[in-house]
């Protein structure tokens, strides 16, 4: 397992640009950061921040966060996840708020008018967990009555449930679903599935 650092950001909407019925909306495609002509050329000048001018990955996503009363965006983009070592506390990017801010205004054209001035957001985030094709690991380890259930990385809230079922299962002996080689630690004496990961494309993870 290796471990990522994912951040993200709680934004004040003061002007109201998402409804606050709108589901989670996420950009799927590839990201060129909207820059002002003169905001471009200041970037090209270090290569420190021509990177910003470079095609970066999708995956950028919001959703509105409490009720109607509420106009706090939950808002995030993993454009800068790379393997670390976990480390507290964790250093937050300072350059979060207006790159994410930017990337969503290419989904949602009316969050540009935040662009001159950012409310201060909140930022939080935490480490993923995760294996080489971001699936867990759940079963018996080596060692005889150890089990493990765990590296399930960014969705660990919605699989919680059906990871500790099946690892009841193996714990008590029940008959276990088909599917359950594909969580076990055993897979990776798999020559099949050896072969599979040197080809494994992207893993779909925000």
């Amino acid at each position: 397992v290796f471990s990522e650092l994912h951040l993200k950001m709680a934004f004040d909407d003061h002007f109201g640009k998402v409804p606050r019925d709108a589901p989670m909306l996420i950009w799927n495609d590839p990201v060129r950061l909207p820059w002002s002509q003169e905001e471009r050329a200041y970037l090209s000048e270090s290569e420190e921040t021509s990177w910003l001018l470079a095609q970066l990955p999708a995956g950028a996503h919001l959703r509105p966060e409490g009720g109607a009363d509420s106009s706090l965006l939950l808002m995030l983009w993993p454009y800068h996840v790379k393997r670390v070592e976990p480390t507290f506390p964790f250093k937050l990017d300072p350059l979060l708020p207006e790159l994410v801010l930017r990337a969503l205004s290419l989904m949602i054209p009316g969050l540009g008018v935040y662009w001159k001035k950012i409310p201060k957001p909140q930022l939080d985030g935490g480490y993923y967990t995760k294996t080489r094709e971001n699936r867990p690991l759940i079963g018996p380890l080596p060692v005889r009555g150890a089990y493990v259930i765990g590296a399930l990385s960014g969705y660990g809230v919605m699989a919680a449930c059906a990871a500790g079922e099946l690892l009841a299962a193996h714990i008590v002996g029940e008959p276990l679903p088909s599917y359950a080689p594909a969580f076990s630690l055993t897979r990776y004496d798999d020559p099949a599935h050896q072969r599979l990961l040197a080809r494994w494309g992207d893993e779909g993870q925000l």
